[in-house]
């Protein structure tokens, strides 16, 4: 079990450390155009790995919490009771998170792929991965509000209102013009905000506390939270935008340059 939660780790964590980087070719080139849409596909491929060695660790954690931690560790039974506590809280997280990682990469990338069609997105697999998003963002919002925690209530919450917004899309009536490309934005840049979260809240918490000691310790909690907050602002942002560029006028000015063209 050690030698599985290694390996995840290291896949995670090099596989992660890319797709942070990798992120934001996609953002600045022009969408449409062979570079968006090779490395969009670098970006999608790491993430799928990243949250299925993120699932694996954390459930591995969840069933085992010393196993990986604490292997061959001589403690009390005090401290193995509240290290393993606080390892299954953190890989709570970890699943949760992992879950929201490849439940929105999913979502955008089908969407991109099959656009209009959305015959894929109420296929069983896809409604099972969406329905355990909501299940475990409530499992994770119940946790916050029991043990006061900041960081589970945000997301929670903000797992629970992807899934919403996931399924209503997936199961309304009709679109809107070129509907399918704001809910492909909005699945990768979801998926983007569970990497960096990661990254703040389980790698990047080591690399500001070497950095800079104690100083960012009161504004830990703002770190870990405002990827979630910025990006979902930006998600909300940027669909505006496109919804008010692909209704009315433009679709309208499209519809006659096609017509001059053929």
């Amino acid at each position: 079990m050690y030698m599985i939660h290694q390996a995840a780790f290291y896949l995670h964590v090099a596989l992660g450390s890319c797709a942070l980087l990798v992120f934001w070719i996609p953002v600045f080139t022009k969408k449409g155009n062979l570079d968006h849409k090779r490395f969009g596909r670098y970006f999608a491929c790491a993430m799928y790995a990243v949250a299925f060695s993120g699932l694996t660790m954390s459930s591995l954690d969840l069933i085992s919490p010393l196993a990986g931690h604490a292997q061959g560790a001589a403690l009390s039974a005090e401290v193995a009771t509240e290290l393993a506590a606080e390892v299954r809280s953190f890989a709570l997280f970890l699943f949760s998170l992992s879950l929201l990682v490849l439940a929105s990469t999913r979502q955008g990338w089908l969407c991109v792929l099959h656009r209009d069609d959305r015959t894929v997105l109420r296929t069983p697999i896809h409604n099972g991965l969406i329905g355990g998003l909501m299940i475990m963002g409530a499992i994770l919002l119940i946790n916050g509000l029991t043990a006061n925690s900041i960081l589970f209530i945000v997301f929670g919450s903000l797992q629970i209102m992807t899934a919403a917004s996931t399924l209503r899309y997936n199961y309304k009536k009709e679109l809107a013009p070129k509907e399918w490309w704001i809910e492909h934005l909005r699945g990768l840049i979801g998926s983007g905000i569970g990497a960096y979260t990661a990254f703040f809240v389980f790698g990047g918490s080591r690399l500001f506390e070497a950095l800079f000691q104690d100083a960012l310790a009161d504004i830990s909690i703002v770190l870990w939270v405002a990827p979630g907050v910025i990006g979902s602002i930006f998600i909300a942002r940027l669909s505006r935008h496109y919804r008010n560029k692909f209704s009315g006028d433009w679709a309208v000015k499209r519809a006659v340059t096609r017509a001059e063209m053929f």
